[in-house]
């Protein structure tokens, strides 16, 4: 057990290197030696655990994907009110600068979809869970008498996670005419048109990446 133990910590270790790497580089700037480097381990040692490059590129997006939507899915139960719930989910679902790579990472990611129908159902489950959590937060907003939707619920769900996923891109590519402060208030001005909830706003603190 102490040895499967110490595997999985390696590799554990390795993805995360690699993670960091792809929200530097992007995927396409993922080598094996700046891998092993960063985890401080030999080239041999990636090698044992991941065949190639390609199977390590999509060990870290199942790996970051699983992280991410674990993050997200934990804070939105934590949350009982509506429009807290909302207002946490858009917070958390943009990148930021510095801190944790983890959603530059995704991000990158889903633009290296086109080259790899492994990475495109990635994307596409990933897409579907964060649908289903906006989706049960706006559902408790119904049902605490907050929310007044203008669409079915589903729908404005699949609204949120489209204006995250292109604002989000907008910020990773560097565009200086929209920061991520904007980004979360473009996103929550809509949902508050879409639910009739004035009471969605940006909160007083910068949302760090989960």
């Amino acid at each position: 057990m102490a040895r499967r133990k110490n595997q999985e910590e390696a590799r554990g270790a390795l993805l995360a290197a690699a993670l960091a790497a792809v929200g530097t580089s992007g995927p396409d700037g993922l080598q094996i030696r700046d891998v092993a480097r960063a985890a401080n381990v030999t080239t041999g040692t990636v090698h044992y655990y991941f065949d190639d490059r390609a199977t390590l590129l999509r060990a870290v997006h199942a790996a970051a994907s699983d992280r991410f939507f674990a993050a997200r899915l934990e804070l939105a139960t934590s949350i009982a009110d509506g429009r807290e719930k909302i207002e946490a989910l858009i917070e958390s679902g943009l990148p930021s600068a510095g801190g944790d790579p983890l959603v530059a990472s995704l991000y990158r990611l889903a633009a290296y979809r086109a080259s790899s129908a492994e990475h495109g159902e990635l994307l596409g489950a990933l897409h579907d869970k964060q649908v289903a959590v906006y989706a049960v937060a706006l559902e408790a907003g119904v049902a605490q008498g907050v929310f007044a939707p203008i669409a079915p619920t589903l729908t404005i769900a699949r609204h949120l996670v489209a204006l995250e996923d292109a604002y989000g891109l907008h910020i990773v590519g560097g565009n200086r005419t929209l920061t991520r402060a904007d980004a979360i208030e473009l996103i929550s001005a809509y949902a508050r048109m879409a639910t009739r909830c004035a009471d969605i706003h940006r909160r007083d603190h910068e949302g760090a990446a989960l």
